[in-house]
């Protein structure tokens, strides 16, 4: 139907799986460019990767952005955003694990969350879970283990309304460069993990408490201590995008361009589809008042 109004398929409705015809989705992107943009998008609005696809589709955040519709369909959207959530994942596994072998506290402490209670003393609990890789870690001493055990089971003995308002207080103490918007629960920073107050509270209540207080932070500080390769790194990326930026708003300007040339040519068919028409009529009523044609004759 678009077509009748001179737009060309790319510029109405949403094509097929397959996606539209060659030319047909307005002036073209590389297809890698096109990708960036969109894994730009994801980045952009904090998309948490493990966020399955329909719900986010369903929550509609990332729809009236301009970069949604920079892939042709939702086949290549969904695939786009699959490869994103993996990498994204993994650089959380990695970041995860790179913290946990620079601090044992992380993963200790993680331990301590899961199986610790008040209804076990230390001994009890040393006994009990000794085989465990976070109480054989010799980089923490027995000392020091017993001291974050008691420590916690202290706090699980204060009431719930006590330890959120604790926790609220250390989330507000943390640095912008430790906790900013960009941060998620499943890549906190090691400042955070390691503190007996994250573990004192379970994570249903304590992740709603982060991800509420994240959304009122501003972004991250521009970090200033990097190596002469990060830093050419750095400059190289926000590069790229500046130059798949342009390019995007170039051929928003050329599609509306294209779009309004259409228009006008079709407003101009319209124009002498009328003028033919009413000739016509003014011709064949001549012919009648002659006589040389009757409308019943037609008939």
């Amino acid at each position: 139907m678009g077509e009748d109004y001179g737009l060309d398929p790319g510029e109405y409705g949403e094509p097929g799986e397959e996606g539209w015809e060659e030319g047909a989705e307005g002036l073209p992107l590389t297809e890698e460019d096109a990708t960036a943009l969109f894994r730009d998008l994801l980045d952009d609005y904090r998309i948490n990767p493990y966020t399955p696809w329909e719900k986010i589709i369903e929550e509609g955040r990332i729809i009236d952005d301009t970069r949604y519709t920079i892939l042709p369909n939702m086949k290549s959207r969904r695939e786009a955003w699959s490869n994103w959530s993996r990498d994204r994942i993994q650089e959380h596994k990695e970041r995860k694990e790179k913290g946990e072998k620079k601090d044992p506290r992380i993963r200790y402490l993680a331990l301590l969350e899961a199986h610790a209670t008040p209804k076990l003393f230390w001994a009890e609990f040393k006994r009990k879970y000794r085989k465990e890789p976070e109480m054989k870690d010799n980089r923490m001493s027995d000392k020091d283990r017993e001291k974050l055990y008691r420590d916690h089971i202290s706090r699980l003995k204060l009431p719930e309304s006590t330890r959120k308002s604790d926790f609220s207080a250390f989330l507000k103490s943390i640095p912008l460069t430790h906790l900013n918007r960009s941060s998620t629960i499943d890549a906190l920073d090691s400042s955070i993990l390691t503190d007996i107050r994250y573990i004192s509270l379970p994570s249903k209540v304590r992740n709603p408490l982060i991800e509420t207080y994240v959304s009122t932070l501003p972004d991250a500080p521009e970090v200033t201590d990097l190596s002469v390769e990060e830093k050419e790194e750095k400059l190289k990326k926000h590069h790229e995008r500046q130059r798949r930026e342009k390019a995007l708003a170039d051929r928003k300007a050329m599609v509306q361009e294209e779009k309004q040339k259409h228009q006008r040519a079709l407003v101009q068919e319209l124009r002498k589809a009328m003028l033919v028409g009413k000739e016509g009529l003014t011709s064949h009523l001549e012919e009648i008042g002659k006589g040389n044609t009757s409308i019943s004759d037609e008939e």
